[in-house]
Formats: structure tokens, sequence, C-alpha cells
């Protein structure tokens, strides 16, 4: 089939892939990692049971060293998932490749928000978040995507979770700048930090995305349901409700890049932005190249154009 989406791709010295775009799912909840890891555990089935588990191949370990995904390495993965015993929670990473950027990937931060170290980051949550390649949305098609989103969303606790087109890269030499450049020419394509994120983003919301999840206490916040859709008239925005106080906003059939001739399909991006803004949480980590008062002006590229 056609490339829907323009690639983009930048290759190591080495010849490796060292930065993509793709697609990303991703979760905050407000719990500890005692809480939720058997519902970590279920979603990351759901995912696995949808792409095909072929298709993660390796795992980081603590030390950062890259393991083969045998049964060993299965075994160890589920004992650290399931592990509620360790009083720092739970980090973990799951990938296709073992020496380039993994068009699937899974990667999770339990916290133990009860710990020393949550009392100096009050705005602590637990995150997950899971990859998709771009073919993977074209072939399959948005419904797909959509469904398996939705899927993971009715069974965490989340309190915000969205997907979008987002920069998938490895930390290599050049990746930062290239992200600082393109950033700005495809304000579709995410630029995220999941450990910085879980480290304080509280109840507050990224930004508006493709699809949009938006739980407890900021659905309430934000007015509930109905509020929602009298102030998100636009036709290209569909509001689905869930159960347990959950709701999805999707912005169109398919995600847009944003790129130069997509202008007027970020409209809803903007209308739902507005809608955010007073619940948007300011990136205070340094993430890569972009220092805080970049990653703020990226974060407003759809309310200060």
């Amino acid at each position: 089939m056609s490339e829907r989406y323009p690639r983009v791709r930048r290759y190591s010295q080495d010849g490796l892939l060292a930065l993509r775009e793709g697609v990303h799912l991703c979760f905050f909840m407000r719990r500890s990692h005692a809480e939720i890891s058997p519902i970590v555990a279920r979603a990351l089935d759901v995912y696995l049971d949808t792409v095909g588990h072929e298709r993660l191949g390796w795992y980081a370990s603590p030390e950062g060293d890259i393991q083969p995904l045998n049964d060993k390495g299965w075994e160890y993965v589920r004992y650290r998932l399931l592990d509620t015993a360790d009083t720092e929670g739970c980090s973990l990473e799951l990938l296709e490749h073992s020496n380039q950027v993994a068009g699937y990937r899974f990667k999770y931060n339990g916290n133990k928000l009860d710990s020393p170290a949550a009392a100096r980051w009050p705005g602590m949550v637990s995150g997950v978040s899971f990859w998709l390649p771009t073919e993977y949305l074209e072939e399959q098609g948005p419904g797909r995507v959509r469904e398996l989103a939705v899927a993971m969303a009715r069974e965490l606790p989340l309190t915000t979770g969205y997907v979008s087109l987002a920069f998938n890269s490895m930390e290599v030499r050049g990746a930062d700048r290239i992200i600082r450049e393109l950033c700005v020419q495809y304000p579709g394509l995410d630029v995220h930090d999941l450990d910085g994120t879980t480290m304080a983003i509280g109840a507050g919301v990224r930004g508006p995305y493709w699809l949009n999840f938006f739980g407890q206490p900021l659905l309430g916040q934000l007015g509930g349901t109905e509020a929602l859709r009298a102030r998100l008239p636009h036709p290209e925005v569909d509001i689905q409700e869930l159960e347990q106080e959950k709701v999805l906003v999707a912005l169109g059939e398919w995600p847009v890049m944003g790129h130069e001739e997509q202008t007027e399909r970020l409209r809803p991006y903007r209308e739902l932005a507005r809608v955010l803004e007073p619940h948007l949480y300011e990136e205070t980590m340094r993430w890569r190249s972009l220092n805080p008062a970049r990653m703020r002006k990226w974060q407003r590229r759809f309310l200060d154009t």
C-alpha cells in the first residue's frame, strides 16, 4: 500500500536506524505500582495479543544491558512487573531490536507514590507507553489502533492518556538536534519523555492529541462529558463516554503530522488546546536539547499560533 505519512528516518554512523516516526500510546495513573501492576500486565498482554508476541525480542536490564526475551527473559520480566515488594517500584522497557530504534516497544514506570522521593515530587504518577510503527497504522487502519487504545483505557485507572504520532529515537549523537528542528515542522509529532513526565504531571495534561483519554479528577474539572461536547462542536471531534468516569476525545479519523499541507486539519487540535489550557502541565525537566523554555513553546504550539 502507499505511504500515508512522510517518513522521518535518521541513521547512525553505523547505518542503524536511530530516529523514526511512530505511533505512541501513553497513559498516566495516580496510583502506586503495587496497585496497578496486574492491570499493567493485562494491558501488556492485550498489546502482545494484538501485534504478535514475537514483536518484542529484548529487554533492558536495570544495569542498562540489553538482554534477549527468551523464556528466561520473560520469566524475569513477569517477575519484575508483578513484584510489589520492591520499595522503589518498577521500571521496565521491552524492545523490538537490540541495537536500533524499535517500531514496537513497551515502557513502564511504576512509581511508589508514598515513598520519600514522591514527597519531593508531589506530582509523581505511574506511566506506561506502547509503540507501534507507522506502517502498522497504515496497514491496519486507524480503527484498529483506536480499538487497542480503548481496550487499554477501559482497564487502566488512568487520569490522562493519549495516542499520537511521535518521535521515536535512540539517544545517539545528532538525534536531539534533529528533533529540535523537526518538531516545529511537524507539530503533530509528539516529543515525549515518560521518565520525566511521570515525576511531575500529577492530574495535568500534556496537550491535545489525536486520541485523548480523560479520567478523574480532570474530567470533572472540565465539566464532564456533556460540557466537553458543548465546548468542542467541530464535526471532526468525536467524544465517546467510557465506563468508570472516563472519556475519549478523538480529533479526526486519522492522526495528523501537522505539516504545512494540513493546517486546516489542525483546527480541532487548537480548539481542544484552548479547553485544556488551564490544566496544561508545563514541562520543568530538561529533555534532550529542549530546555524548559523551548519545551513550553512546543507545548503551546496550538495555542500561540
